[in-house]
């Protein structure tokens, strides 16, 4: 009986001081993990705020070239919506051309694919066949989207100039000294 009473004390003792541990996988209850998930969450807004701020911002980078000046005056503004239209068009213009060498690339390695072929024809396998018509295949369904993206690119870069333009009229920094 005694036994027992002491079996049945450090029982009880033992689920009196039970501590609970939490799986590292449990992620909800685990403090680590939530403080954890906390930082990254907030880090990450901290992050999509400042990227939003600078998209935002489109005349900072012109700004900081001329020195951030404290005043403003027409030439100045002009100057700087110039030098952002200017800016916007090179890269629409890079753009276009890189889509464009790309195409040309790729329309340039099927034709001298298909003059291989043509001489090549008699001798092949039907293994070499199947290749090559599956490169073919290939080779056109890349340049059908690099055709389309050059089409909408083109489409595109008169609208995207238009709304810079409207935008910079827009700004407060420049619009009382642009007319």
């Amino acid at each position: 009986s005694s036994g027992i009473n002491a079996e049945y004390g450090g029982r009880m003792q033992e689920e009196l001081t039970t501590e609970l541990s939490v799986s590292i996988y449990d992620t909800a209850r685990n403090d680590t993990a939530k403080k954890r998930r906390e930082e990254l969450e907030r880090k990450r807004k901290d992050d999509e705020a400042r990227r939003e701020e600078m998209e935002l911002d489109y005349l900072a980078p012109f700004l900081a070239r001329i020195g951030d000046p404290s005043q403003m005056t027409a030439d100045l503004a002009q100057q700087l919506r110039d030098d952002c239209l200017k800016d916007l068009k090179d890269r629409l213009v890079d753009m276009a051309n890189l889509i464009q060498g790309r195409f040309e690339k790729e329309t340039q390695q099927l034709q001298w694919k298909q003059n291989w072929y043509q001489q090549n024809q008699t001798t092949m396998t039907k293994e070499e066949e199947e290749q090559y018509v599956s490169y073919c295949s290939e080779a056109m369904f890349k340049i059908h989207i690099l055709e389309e993206r050059l089409n909408r690119h083109k489409e595109l870069a008169p609208q995207k100039y238009v709304a810079l333009e409207a935008k910079l009229m827009g700004d407060a920094r420049l619009a009382e000294y642009l007319s």
